[in-house]
């Protein structure tokens, strides 16, 4: 199972940017370690309202992961047809950003703690760059997000790109939007286009 932990600590890497693609995906998890038969969508948007309402986003996407791992609740879909991953994370004690952070530069500093704490680990991000800032609709809000470009060591992709965003529920808790593909595929129009969809629920609550 050691390999397993290493993929979850990778799941958290950047707000677990790097781990869509080190996951690989349910099924994946099934085929290796014989966990049982992929959820149902309909199970999957259920056990997700305490994070988001995903019962509207088009059926172009699909969830593949609903879990608490190591103290981040996340949410993680797929777009089957370029491969990018996209994921709703709860803020927790150990995770937080904030918009302000996208205003003040205090963004990739917070990032780049993260991955200093992460450097000693066999996989692992460097050179991450902000590539250009602006604003988008989320969640039924107006939010800031920021596109990125990371260089990953020991895995096939050896650079991606992406997006984070964060957006505010009605209690003020913060909710981490993350979506990232390979460098040469990631689409801003496929990011902006799935948490257009996605709504905040009532129930929506941080997992800490």
């Amino acid at each position: 199972m050691g390999c397993l932990k290493l993929i979850i600590k990778i799941a958290i890497i950047v707000l677990a940017v790097i781990g869509f693609r080190a996951i690989g995906g349910w099924d994946w998890m099934v085929k290796t370690f014989h966990i049982g038969e992929k959820p149902t969508q309909e199970s999957l948007i259920e056990k997700s309202k305490d994070v988001a309402d995903f019962s509207s986003i088009p059926d172009e996407y699909e969830l593949s992961k609903s879990a608490n791992i190591l103290g981040f609740r996340a949410v993680v879909a797929n777009h089957e047809a370029t491969g990018q991953k996209l994921a709703v994370v709860n803020e927790s004690k150990a995770l937080k950003l904030t918009k302000d952070d996208f205003k003040n530069g205090q963004l990739k500093k917070k990032i780049d703690g993260i991955n200093e704490k992460l450097a000693y680990q066999y996989v692992h991000v460097e050179n991450f760059k902000i590539l250009k800032q602006g604003t988008m609709k989320a969640m039924g809000q107006t939010v800031p997000y920021a596109q990125f470009e990371a260089e990953v060591t020991n895995l096939p992709v050896k650079k991606l790109r992406g997006m984070i965003s964060v957006v505010s529920d009605k209690d003020g808790k913060n909710k981490i939007m993350v979506s990232a593909n390979d460098s040469g595929k990631y689409s801003q129009i496929i990011a902006e286009q799935f948490f257009r969809n996605v709504k905040l629920t009532n129930e929506s609550k941080s997992k800490k």
